[in-house]
């Protein structure tokens, strides 16, 4: 019988071959790397799931009949994974066993935590934003007026207890899945991770940032492949995840307020466009749209709570 791994590494994957293929000579550096690595493949078209059989036989593939989202593949992956620990890579994250080891290890000092997230840094190395603060419809006002950096607090720059990490590199305890179930599968992509942290939190867990270890992240390079699904995706899945937390009314709310922000950015970009610079306002026209049509509140109230890890 084989022994239980202490980390298993789940890579969630939709039409970034060269990049996942990239991540992988990464993790498989080492001969025997000591931790299980689980590709999950969201139905892509460029071969995917080939190219990473082929090259790399020691990783788990698990071909996926359909692109059901972030948050779909990712409960395939934490299913299929023995590790203790099981981190979220995405693919467009640079990681190696040094960097893995650090990580784990700082998680395994930290007494309580269910949930640990590293500093991200751009591929210039440049920090990210890498924690979040509960998202609270009063947050909205301040960012539809472009007022978002005078209220959002400083990252923390030692180890600390926040309220959400990111998702691109996302550490989680697998016997806390147990308890409060996997990812929120209405979610196809934002606001997943918030979703979980926010029941995680509430089950009495830590969740906790480690800035001394940074991973390196390009940044949304899946996601730019369908650039207006997925600035719809982030302002919809913002708009579910006040429905689940904070009810109907301040969800509409929130709605309103991203409305306000939409139009203000498309009216600047609009004014842009006169001088040739005018590149992203076809997408908060795409974003009213659909902010503005009828019953989206109440549709996305009714929706049921989708996770295939139940607790």
């Amino acid at each position: 019988m084989s022994p239980v791994p202490v980390l298993s590494i789940v890579v969630v994957s939709w039409n970034t071959r060269d990049l996942l293929l990239t991540l992988l000579r990464r993790l498989f550096d080492e001969p025997r790397p000591p931790y299980e690595v689980v590709v999950v493949d969201n139905d892509s078209a460029d071969g995917s799931a080939d190219a990473v059989r082929a090259a790399f036989p020691d990783a788990r593939v698990l071909p996926q009949p359909k692109n059901g989202g972030f948050a779909y593949g990712a409960n395939r992956g934490l299913a299929a994974a023995n590790g203790r620990w099981v981190l979220l890579l995405n693919t467009d994250a640079d990681a190696d066993p040094q960097r893995l080891e650090r990580l784990v290890a700082a998680a395994e000092r930290l007494p309580g935590a269910a949930v640990v997230g590293p500093r991200i840094v751009d591929e210039h190395g440049a920090t990210q934003r890498s924690t979040w603060r509960r998202h609270l419809p009063r947050h909205y006002l301040p960012n539809a007026l472009f007022l978002n950096r005078l209220v959002e607090p400083r990252q923390p720059d030692v180890t600390s207890d926040v309220d959400c990490v990111s998702g691109c590199v996302f550490l989680i305890r697998r016997d806390v899945l147990a308890e409060v179930g996997g990812f929120d599968e209405r979610f196809f992509m934002y606001f997943e991770e918030a979703d979980l942290c926010e029941r995680v939190r509430r089950a009495g867990h830590r969740i906790v940032f480690v800035p001394d270890v940074a991973f390196v992240h390009a940044g949304g390079l899946s996601a730019a492949q369908s650039a207006e699904r997925t600035f719809v995706a982030f302002r919809e899945s913002a708009l579910l995840y006040h429905a689940v937390w904070h009810g109907r009314f301040w969800t509409e709310y929130v709605r309103c307020c991203l409305v306000l922000g939409c139009s203000l950015r498309l009216l600047i970009w609009s004014v842009l466009a006169l001088f040739g610079r005018g590149g992203r306002a076809w997408l908060y026209r795409a974003a009213l749209r659909h902010l503005l049509r009828p019953g989206l509140v109440g549709e996305l109230c009714r929706r049921p709570r989708q996770t295939t890890i139940s607790p």
